[in-house]
């Protein structure tokens, strides 16, 4: 046999093997080039995947962090207001309790016609008012906050602030109405307006106070309002 004759089908094959080999050589590294396209794609896709999930946990953060500043602003603001209350009630009772110590009730404006014993039951009278407007200051800075207090919690949460404003009043106008009415006493005109007066006023028994009972409903309906709207229990 000639062996030249074998050269042509050896070419052939290495040609062929080459081809085969060099086309695997290209799908692998297309392939190759595939794959690292899809991964950088899929690294990518999850690289923005993880920064808007960061973004938006910051976000929630942000807005969990705002939401709890401002329960946290309206719970302070709101255990103020209670205070509030607490304080204006031990006001108007100890203005209210009987009796004086020392020269209370000599502010007064003090009439010529009187003699020594109307100075000592006017002056008595005028007791509880002085105490009121010592804590003149007090009521003020309490109800400077009622118009917050009606943005937060609602106009028709403001009965109590009313109830409280209504009581202080009263007192003051029963001293007022028992001073004005003193030298009608002789002729015993008013006697019934003037022990409603005198009740008011704090000459009463504390089991039949009227006024005392609304200043603890006052308390009761503020301190409700308050602890309900921030998610707490009244006691």
């Amino acid at each position: 046999m000639d062996p030249t004759s074998l050269i042509g089908p050896a070419v052939v094959a290495a040609v062929i093997s080459g081809l085969v080999s060099g086309i695997g050589i290209l799908i692998s590294a297309r392939t190759t080039r595939a794959i690292h396209t899809e991964k950088l794609a899929f690294d990518r896709e999850l690289a923005e995947r993880r920064i808007d999930a960061e973004i938006a946990l910051a976000e929630k953060k942000v807005d969990l962090d705002r939401a709890f500043e401002a329960w946290k602003r309206k719970t302070e603001f709101a255990e103020q207001i209670i205070a509030d209350f607490y304080e204006a009630r031990d006001i108007i009772n100890a203005a209210r309790m009987p009796g004086s110590f020392g020269d209370e009730g000599s502010t007064r404006q003090k009439e010529d016609w009187e003699t020594e014993d109307d100075t000592g039951r006017l002056n008595s009278y005028y007791v509880p008012a002085e105490r009121l407007f010592n804590k003149s200051e007090f009521f003020s800075n309490l109800y400077a906050r009622r118009n917050r207090f009606l943005a937060m919690f609602g106009q028709q949460s403001a009965k109590p602030y009313d109830d409280i404003y209504k009581i202080r009043g009263e007192v003051l106008i029963a001293v007022r109405m028992l001073i004005s009415t003193h030298r009608d006493r002789d002729q015993g005109t008013l006697p019934v307006t003037r022990r409603e007066w005198e009740a008011v006023m704090g000459w009463v028994d504390p089991d039949t106070d009227g006024i005392r009972r609304r200043l603890d409903q006052a308390v009761e309906a503020i301190e409700k309002t308050c602890r309900t709207a921030t998610g707490e229990s009244a006691p």
